[in-house]
């Protein structure tokens, strides 16, 4: 009994941290359901068939904008969209975006951690291949501006968003990792082309798997993830990459979520159209990314180490990446 207790719980860890592959965590009832398209796509890269989902709105402009939300370990694309209460197909619906939800390979993706144990990794799955082609396939299918294609993602998510703009510069304009941080250098496995981007973290200091003060990174007692950088530290590597030497821009967001033991302060290097660093600090917040809507049971919520509700993660990211473009 004891045992199917602990298999149980482990199970719903294992869940939580990968946000969902299905819909476990829709317990809360009043998901929006968009009026625009969603639909899956496959395609074959380096001998693998991937996939990727596509949220279209029902007015999608000429030259539209593109956001790509990366999930988490054990994650989905689509699990990636519900968690995010599908606040960024609302928004498209809203601006004119279209939003991306690639699917990692077996639910992973293969960020610069040398040492984690899931297949993404071992097997050295080229992720950052993949995320390119789907945005060339994405210029055939559908009107995009190639000059305005970012990129989020939660936890390992995030981890891939890092590994984007330190290998492939050239593919996103801007990048919002979130509950995620630079691994540490004795645990780093990915190339640097040493190039300045605009980049926005955002981190919860009660995040109980990705340290914000730094650390081991462990989830279920698996500690093959490795070691982090401090969120200061990781934005500090993108602040000197890109010379922005001043000192920061403070702003703690208004108290929206009715929760006074949490709050979000914000700090800002550089600015646009110039390169951008921005580290929103979640106090009393966790693993997670801040939405104004409540899609998990406050029991997960707890588990994750609490939510910041002040802000929604999708609006500040694409209000970010809107002040940002490739230049050609």
């Amino acid at each position: 009994m004891i045992k199917r207790v602990l298999l149980g719980t482990a199970l719903v860890i294992t869940l939580a941290i990968g946000y969902g592959t299905f819909t476990f965590f829709s317990f809360k009832a009043g998901l929006p359901e968009p009026a625009g398209e969603l639909r899956t796509f496959a395609l074959s890269h380096a001998g693998l068939q991937r996939s990727y989902n596509v949220y279209r709105p029902v007015s999608l402009p000429d030259n539209a904008p593109v956001v790509f939300v990366l999930h988490g370990s054990m994650g989905s694309g689509l699990g990636m969209r519900d968690m995010s209460a599908r606040e960024f197909d609302m928004i498209a619906d809203r601006e004119g975006w279209l939003v991306v939800y690639p699917d990692g390979f077996e639910n992973h993706w293969n960020g610069c951690r040398s040492t984690a144990d899931y297949t993404a990794n071992v097997s050295n799955i080229d992720d950052v291949g993949f995320l390119s082609l789907v945005v060339q396939s994405l210029a055939n299918d559908y009107a995009i501006d190639a000059t305005r294609v970012y990129i989020t993602g939660v936890s390992n998510g995030g981890h891939m968003a890092y590994r984007m703009a330190l290998e492939a510069p050239g593919v996103f304009a801007a990048y919002a990792p979130m509950a995620a941080s630079l691994p540490a250098p004795e645990t780093f496995g990915c190339g640097r082309l040493n190039q300045p981007v605009s980049l926005a973290i955002f981190n919860g200091t009660q995040d109980p798997v990705n340290p914000y003060l730094g650390g081991a990174v462990s989830v279920m007692g698996n500690d093959s993830r490795g070691v982090v950088l401090s969120s200061a530290e990781t934005a500090a590597y993108w602040r000197e990459l890109a010379g922005l030497d001043k000192a920061a821009r403070e702003l703690v967001h208004p108290e929206r979520d009715g929760d006074t033991t949490t709050r979000i302060v914000e700090q800002r290097w550089g600015e646009a159209p110039g390169y951008e660093v921005r580290l929103y600090t979640m106090e009393g917040s966790g693993h997670t990314m801040p939405t104004l809507t409540s899609w998990m049971p406050d029991w997960l919520a707890a588990l994750l180490g609490g939510n910041a509700g002040d802000l929604s993660g999708a609006e500040e990211a694409l209000s970010f990446f809107s002040s940002h473009r490739l230049e050609q």
